[in-house]
C-alpha cells in the first residue's frame, strides 16, 4: 500500500509544485524500483506543465475522476517507467460549482472523502504518491487531507509568510478534529531562501522556534532561491532532479528527499 504525502500551502507562489514535481522525480530516479505517482489537484496544472505537457489538451484528468467518475486508471498519464500523474487543468476551477449544488447537508463527510475513494484501488500499484493541492484551503484541501498520510508544507521566510504559516497550521488541526482526519504535519519545507539576508535569517529563526513548540520538525533542507528550477522545466522540459541530477540545484532536492523517506 503506497504511502501518500501531501504538499499543502494556502499561498501561491512558495515553490509548491516545485517540490512535487523534483520530489518525484527524485525518488524514480534514485529509486528505480519504487512506483511513484504524483496527483495534480491544482488548476494551475502545474505538474503537467513540468513534465512538457499541456494541461488544456489532456483528454482526461482528476477533475473527469471526481466529478464524472471516470475511472482512475483512464486518467493516468505515464512519464517514465515509474513515474506516473493524474493530472488537473482549469476544469478544477469549477470543481466545487459542478458538484456542491448536489450535495444534501448529510451527505457532506461523504464529500470529502471523494479523492481518497478514488486513489484508494491505485495504491497498491504505487510505493509513493505525492498530491499538489491547489494555494487555498477549500472542499478539495479538505478532501486531500483525507487522503494523505502526510503533510509537508513549503514555506518561505518572510514575515507574511510566517504570520500565515501560523494560522495555517492552526487550520489543519482544526480541520483534522472537526474531520476525523489523520494525516501527520511530518515538516515545513524552508524554500527561495536567502540565507544572506537578515530577514530570512530572522523569521526562520521565529518559525523554527515555534514548529519546536508544536512538535513540528523543519527540514534540514533549504531549497534555494534560484532562477534554475523554472529554467529546466522551461528548456528541459522536466524537472531539474530528472533533467541535471547531478547538478548542485538537484542535489538540494535529493537531500530533502532523504529526509522526506527517513534516511537522511
Amino acid at each position: 500500500m503506497g504511502k501518500t504525502i501531501a504538499i499543502i500551502q494556502n499561498k501561491g507562489g512558495v515553490g509548491k509544485s516545485s517540490v512535487v514535481c523534483n520530489l518525484a522525480g527524485s525518488l524514480s530516479l534514485k529509486h528505480p524500483d519504487k512506483k511513484v505517482l504524483i496527483v495534480d489537484t491544482d488548476a494551475q496544472g502545474n505538474q503537467a506543465t513540468s513534465f512538457g505537457l499541456q494541461p488544456r489538451s489532456l483528454e482526461n484528468t482528476i477533475y473527469d475522476v471526481l466529478v464524472n467518475g471516470l475511472p482512475v486508471e483512464k486518467a493516468i498519464v505515464p512519464l517514465s517507467e515509474n513515474l506516473d500523474l493524474l493530472p488537473a487543468n482549469d476544469d478544477m476551477n469549477y470543481y466545487e460549482l459542478d458538484t456542491l449544488p448536489g450535495i444534501k447537508t448529510k451527505d457532506m463527510s461523504e464529500y470529502f472523502l471523494a479523492l481518497k475513494k478514488a486513489i484508494d484501488p491505485i495504491k497498491e500499484q504505487y510505493d509513493y504518491i505525492f498530491i499538489d493541492s491547489p494555494p487555498e484551503l477549500k472542499i478539495i484541501a479538505l478532501n486531500i487531507m483525507m487522503a494523505a498520510d502526510e503533510i509537508y508544507i513549503p514555506f518561505e521566510p518572510d514575515a507574511y509568510n510566517a504570520q500565515g504559516l501560523i494560522q495555517l497550521l492552526e487550520k489543519i488541526e482544526i480541520y483534522k478534529k472537526e474531520y476525523h482526519s489523520s494525516p501527520k504535519v511530518k515538516g515545513v519545507i524552508p524554500m527561495k531562501v536567502r540565507p544572506n539576508t537578515l530577514l530570512h535569517r530572522g523569521v526562520s529563526v521565529q518559525v523554527e522556534a515555534y514548529c519546536q513548540l508544536k512538535g513540528i520538525r523543519v527540514m534540514r533542507s533549504k531549497i534555494p532561491a534560484s532562477i534554475k528550477y523554472p529554467q529546466f522545466i522551461a528548456s528541459a522540459r522536466m524537472p531539474i532532479t530528472l533533467a541535471d541530477p547531478k547538478g548542485k540545484h538537484s542535489q538540494y532536492y535529493h537531500d530533502l528527499l532523504k529526509e522526506v523517506l527517513g534516511d537522511g
